[in-house]
């Protein structure tokens, strides 16, 4: 039986980047038409900027203990929007495209998930009608420009009508949905994100409030030594790898060049030639092998540890503690995430606004 190589980390070594702070997404909805019925394409340029995101639509309902729903017992009109009817097939098509989005098999769903996601669509559709009603619909130029950057991201002009035919989508849908969206981020843009600004005491208030966010974690810069076993491995083939190891461990307790053991001996590809050397963090590698790295002091050397890879041998080199981040290296990130809660906090209002102002009848209990 062959051995297949194993890595008992995900990726390579970790570079010291800021940590990620959460904020409300923005939603913007530019291509919300796209996403939702899977028209997608891979870039030929891997470094080129990806398209703007559809909004965040994974429900945050709680729904432990909930009855799932079945959408077959929904009206086909969920809801009417000042005389615009949402039939429940645009309701599921939306849902479809969350799915996509999580790229998780879809599975049962509740009702709050449901008036959650049509919420959403009377939202956008109420937006779309104040961009009417204000005349600030997009032209077909606009349009136009938009579909040539779509259709650019596909590697054969055939490659973006073969996904339309895939999805059933037909262009001038596409357009239709386009138009749509593009009216939506210029109202957002010109009547909701123009008006709001950032002060640099917010920016300041927040970094001073939320220190504990704002830290590199804390790493590990260790070597090791891998035996890989297959999972089908026999216990005979497990016992053997575990000799292997066992007299690699006995090599470096007695002092050996552990590098040198690591490039002789380890078959994890991704560091023998580098001596084994990692740069990791908590969550990183599998958990017996952070157990055993991170209860290791400077110099230290692990017995022998089991994971789903196989058996490995660590010995720690440095422990980099987790340090403050600099606020002038996360300055502007915080103002983007501030400004991006502000105007997702004024467009909900707006929202509400053209609901209190209009007739919106929900047909989902």
């Amino acid at each position: 039986m062959g051995v297949r190589r194993y890595s008992p980390y995900y990726g390579a070594n970790v570079e010291r980047k800021p940590v990620r702070f959460v904020y409300p997404r923005l939603e913007n909805l530019i291509f919300v038409g796209l996403l939702a019925f899977g028209i997608t394409a891979c870039s030929s340029d891997e470094n080129e900027e990806a398209p703007a995101a559809a909004p965040e639509v994974v429900s945050e309902v709680e729904e432990v203990n909930a009855e799932p729903a079945d959408p077959e017992t929904f009206p086909d009109i969920v809801a009417i929007v000042n005389g615009v009817e949402i039939p429940k097939t645009e309701l599921l098509e939306r849902i479809a495209g969350a799915d996509a989005q999580k790229g998780g098999s879809p599975g049962p769903k509740t009702v709050a998930y449901y008036r959650e996601i049509l919420d959403q669509l009377v939202g956008a559709e109420l937006l779309y009608q104040a961009c009417r009603d204000r005349d600030m619909l997009v032209t077909s130029a606009d349009v136009d420009r938009e579909l040539d950057k779509l259709k650019s991201r596909f590697p054969q002009p055939d490659r973006f009508e073969q996904s339309l035919e895939a999805q059933g989508m037909t262009l001038e849908k596409l357009r239709t949905e386009m138009r749509r969206n593009l009216s939506i981020q210029k109202f957002i843009e010109t009547d909701i994100a123009s008006q709001v600004s950032v002060s640099t005491e917010d920016v300041r208030r927040f970094y001073d409030e939320t220190q504990d966010q704002m830290r590199h974690p804390e790493q590990l810069r260790l070597s090791h030594i891998l035996k890989s076993v297959d999972p089908e491995a026999t216990t005979e083939e497990r016992a053997t790898a575990l000799t292997a190891i066992e007299d690699v461990l006995l090599e470096a307790s007695s002092g050996a060049d552990f590098a040198a053991l690591a490039r002789e001996h380890s078959e994890d590809l991704g560091s023998a030639q580098n001596g084994g050397e990692l740069t990791v963090t908590r969550g990183q590698t599998a958990p017996p092998f952070e157990q055993a790295a991170f209860a290791l002091e400077p110099g230290g050397l692990s017995p022998v540890v089991e994971t789903q890879f196989g058996y490995h041998i660590i010995k720690l080199l440095e422990r980099i503690e987790g340090q403050l981040i600099p606020y002038e290296d996360v300055q502007a990130q915080i103002e983007q995430g501030l400004k991006q809660e502000a105007i997702q906090s004024r467009m909900q209002q707006a929202i509400a606004s053209l609901k209190e102002s209009g007739e919106v009848e929900l047909f989902i209990e």
